[in-house]
This record gives C-alpha cells, sequence and structure tokens, in this order.
C-alpha cells in the first residue's frame, strides 16, 4: 500500500488577524495538523487572494494502512479543526485521500461516515491503486460517484464489480462509476492522461453534472463484448460506457475480427475499433458523438495510407492525418491517397511528420522547427493533387509544406541562401495557387528572415505591417528578391 494521505482545502474569506492570510493560514495547518496521531507528514500552500484573505491548500501524509476506525478518527479530527478555526467570514472546505481513494469532507459527521463507509468497502485491497467518492449534492443537482483505478489490466472487470457494490450498498441515486486503468505509474501521469482502459455507467456525451437519471446506463452487454475480445486479442485501449465500445487492438491485422465479435455480443451499441499504427479520435468538445458509420471513409482512406514508411495514422470522420517522416514517402503516401478518391466526409487530409506541438499552427513556425528534411503535404480532397504539386517542387527546399484548403492556403519554404531565390521562383511558378500565402525563411537567417507574402492575380505582394510591427532588414531584403523574381 502506498502512504495514506489526507488533503484539506481550506479557503479563507473575511478578515483574518494576518495581512498576508494564505501563507499564513498554510504555515498554521503545518504546524497544527502535524500534530495529529498518525500523520506521517503535513505541505501547504496558500494563495494571498486580498489582504486579510486567501486560500490555503494542506496536503497531509498519514502513515500507510491506516485502520478504518483511525481513518475516521483523521477525518473527524480535521472537520473539528476547520471548524474550531472558524471566525466570522471564514469559510473552510477539504479532501481526504485515504490509500489513494479521495473524497471530499463534508459539514457534518454523519455525512462523512457515509463516505467513509464507500471509501472502506473499496480500500485495503492491493488490486487497487485507489480511486475518487464523491456523496451526491444535498439540492440534488449533482449525482454521487465512486470510481477505482485497477493496479492490473486484468482487474478492470473486477474492479468493475467493487464499484458497483459499493455504490449499491450507499443507496445513492444513480450514482456515476467507474473502473480505470492507467499503463503508466501514478507518479509519471499527467491530471489530463486519459485511463487506457475504462469501463463506466455515464453515457457518453451525456452532462453527468445535471443529477438526473439519463446520465447514467447499464454497461453490461459492452463488458460482455470487451470480454469476448480481450479473449481473442490483445486490447490496449478501451472505454466501455452504455451503448458505445472503443476498442484499440495491438495488431491492425485484428480490427476486423474484434469488431464482429464485439458487434455479435453488444448488437445495439456503437462499436468503433481501431488497432496498431491507426488511431481514431473523437472531436473535443463535440456532443454529437460521431457513430461507427462516420468513419467509413476514413477507414477506407487509412487503409490506403497504411504504408511501409508510415508510423501512425489518425483519423476522424472528416480528417485523416499520417505520419511519415521521408519527403518521398509523404509524396509517394499523398499520390495513393489522393488516387484513392477521397469523398465526404473527410474534409482534411495531412501528410508529413509528427506536428510540433508549441502551440505554433503557421505553416512556416512548424517548419522552422522541424528537422531539416521536414516536409509536409496537407489539403483538402479537392486541393489534395495541388498541393501534392507544390510539395513535389518544394523537394529542394527543405523544410517546407503545403497547405492547400478553400480559401486557407499556405506554402513555407527554406532557401540555402539568397543566391536559390531565382531558382526557388522557378520551380514555384508553374503550380503555386492564386490567393496563396508564401512563407520563406533563409536557413542560416532563423525565424526573423521568415517572408509574409501573398500572391494576387499572379503578383507577389506583401503582407502590410500591422501597428507597432517593426519588419526586419533579412526579412525585407529576402521579400524584394522573391518580389523581384516573381513580378519582375
Amino acid at each position: 500500500m502506498t502512504a495514506t494521505t489526507l488533503t484539506a482545502v481550506l479557503l479563507v474569506s473575511g478578515c483574518s488577524a494576518n495581512v498576508d492570510a494564505g501563507t499564513a493560514g498554510a504555515a498554521r495547518a503545518e504546524h497544527e495538523l502535524s500534530e495529529l496521531r498518525g500523520v506521517r507528514s503535513v505541505s501547504g500552500s496558500g494563495t494571498n487572494n486580498l489582504p486579510f484573505a486567501g486560500t490555503v491548500q494542506v496536503t497531509v501524509t498519514t502513515d500507510d494502512d491506516l485502520s478504518d476506525a483511525d481513518l475516521r478518527r483523521v477525518t473527524h479530527e480535521v472537520g473539528r479543526w476547520m471548524h474550531d478555526a472558524t471566525t466570522a467570514g471564514t469559510t473552510y472546505s477539504a479532501s481526504v485521500e485515504a490509500d489513494g481513494f479521495h473524497f471530499s469532507v463534508e459539514g457534518r459527521a454523519a455525512e462523512n461516515d457515509q463516505l467513509l463507509a464507500v471509501v472502506d468497502r473499496l480500500r485495503g485491497d492491493d488490486r487497487w491503486l485507489g480511486g475518487k467518492v464523491t456523496a451526491p449534492a444535498g439540492s440534488g443537482t449533482r449525482p454521487g460517484s465512486v470510481g477505482v483505478d485497477v493496479r492490473e489490466s486484468a482487474d478492470l472487470v473486477r474492479g468493475w464489480g467493487a464499484v458497483r457494490e459499493a455504490a449499491d450498498a450507499s443507496g445513492w441515486r444513480s450514482p456515476t462509476l467507474t473502473a480505470s486503468h492507467w499503463s503508466t505509474p501514478p507518479t509519471d501521469r499527467l491530471p489530463s492522461d486519459e485511463a487506457d482502459l475504462q469501463i463506466s455507467d455515464r453515457i457518453a456525451g451525456s452532462d453527468d453534472s445535471t443529477g438526473t437519471d439519463d446520465t447514467v446506463g447499464d454497461p453490461t452487454p459492452e463488458i460482455t463484448a470487451y470480454e469476448r475480445v480481450l479473449a481473442a486479442h490483445e486490447v490496449t485501449r478501451a472505454s466501455v460506457t452504455p451503448g458505445r465500445l472503443l476498442l484499440h487492438t495491438k495488431d491492425l491485422a485484428d480490427v476486423g475480427d474484434a469488431t464482429a465479435i464485439a458487434q455479435q455480443a453488444a448488437p445495439a451499441a456503437q462499436v468503433i475499433v481501431d488497432g496498431g499504427i491507426v488511431t481514431k479520435d473523437e472531436p473535443r468538445g463535440d456532443d454529437d458523438l460521431p457513430d461507427a458509420a462516420d468513419y467509413a471513409e476514413a477507414d477506407r482512406l487509412a487503409a490506403v495510407a497504411t504504408r511501409p514508411d508510415v508510423t501512425a495514422v489518425s483519423l476522424t470522420p472528416t480528417v485523416v492525418d499520417v505520419t511519415v517522416d521521408d519527403p518521398d514517402q509523404v509524396l509517394a503516401t499523398a499520390t495513393a491517397l489522393a488516387a484513392a478518391a477521397p469523398a465526404a466526409p473527410v474534409e482534411s487530409i495531412r501528410i508529413g511528420p509528427q506536428e510540433v506541438t508549441d502551440g505554433a499552427d503557421d505553416a512556416a513556425d512548424r517548419d522552422d522547427a522541424g528537422d531539416a528534411d521536414r516536409l509536409s503535404v496537407n489539403g483538402s480532397p479537392a486541393l489534395l493533387g495541388t498541393s501534392i504539386q507544390v510539395g513535389t517542387t518544394l523537394r529542394g527546399f527543405l523544410p517546407a509544406s503545403s497547405d492547400q484548403f478553400g480559401s486557407d492556403r499556405s506554402v513555407s519554404a527554406t532557401l540555402p541562401g539568397s543566391d536559390q531565390v531565382p531558382a526557388f521562383v522557378e520551380a514555384l511558378r508553374p503550380v503555386l495557387p492564386d490567393g496563396t500565402g508564401l512563407h520563406v525563411r533563409l536557413a542560416d537567417r532563423g525565424t526573423g528572415s521568415i517572408t509574409d507574402l501573398t500572391l494576387h492575380d499572379g503578383e507577389l505582394t506583401a503582407v502590410p505591417l500591422r501597428e507597432g510591427e517593426v519588419r526586419g532588414g533579412d526579412r525585407t531584403d529576402l521579400e524584394r528578391a522573391l518580389q523581384d523574381a516573381w513580378n519582375g
């Protein structure tokens, strides 16, 4: 077992004897709560929001494997400590983490005992790393929830059973239940990381903050489907929810059989399966989740894109994103996809090295951050052929990219020196579509030399300076050289 951790979050609002109420409150909590019997250590942090007011968060780590009685004692002692520390205008909230199980401290001891009854049914089992338990809101506006994180993937369904038993014993109405497994240990995970394997009774796409019965359901058919697929194939990622089953098999060749097995076991569910280098992503922030059939065209194109040098294919119903490093294979893969005649609902096809995830969305910025041989060819189905033509001419001016999406057209390239401007213009002039932005830089000059030109009616024009913008000499000279060579 890991150490038991008790987290108290103290919100201080109103008058305090110390102008820095947050940091002072943290110091006080560290000193006084560390004296509780069974406490191993206390760490606190405070924020001084206003003079004499602030926010304090304190984490109290107790000895391993506290008994149920000792955990109850510590929880109530922290609750009493907060109550006794309260003054006019001061409010406190607290949460407890015991052997990895996190729950909030409620205002009354009886409410805390109800929470502890759920936690104690789960705590102490070495198969569980921990979890989270939330009591229903008294007003009924928020349902309760019970979740467990299993140590081994093989125990996922057993974890689900334990969660259901604990929830049934609680008497709570329509709580949200989850059993989850991560392949990475807790110390290496980020808060935003999603579980590799998860079973939940929450209906995908529903608002689980409403407290209504229509946000949860029974995933038993989907669990059966998951177990049957697992018996036949290695599954590395899974999301099992009422009416929806998402699976990723280790081998791409297993996708067809895994899909058939799951559909037979849960015929009413949406079964979405991918595998190997192919992954299917659900659009973020979209309440109307795609059905399995919505991926049909993207699936067809993924089969075309799965080539020896391709390392990843990421799909949504509207986007096909192919990761391949070698520039020649970028062009070959793009050509194969264009020959497959991409159709709706696919709107975007991207082929090239993995995108830089530094927040830069401009083609020139992305390529500047990549390797010297980087080439990306991107476009809508109607303009992918045009993007390939442009990308072919850019082969000698890497790193480079071609983006051709309706009115959003952009080309980036890198020149070894300004003496290459005539050759670059000669190669690009026959294929560059009107309305395309042209972002060119010199290899030894960094981002300060990147041009911002646009082709209008066959003529290159410089984008006007924004208010307060200063254009460097390298950029000015390169833009002038490109314009002279193109327009002259």
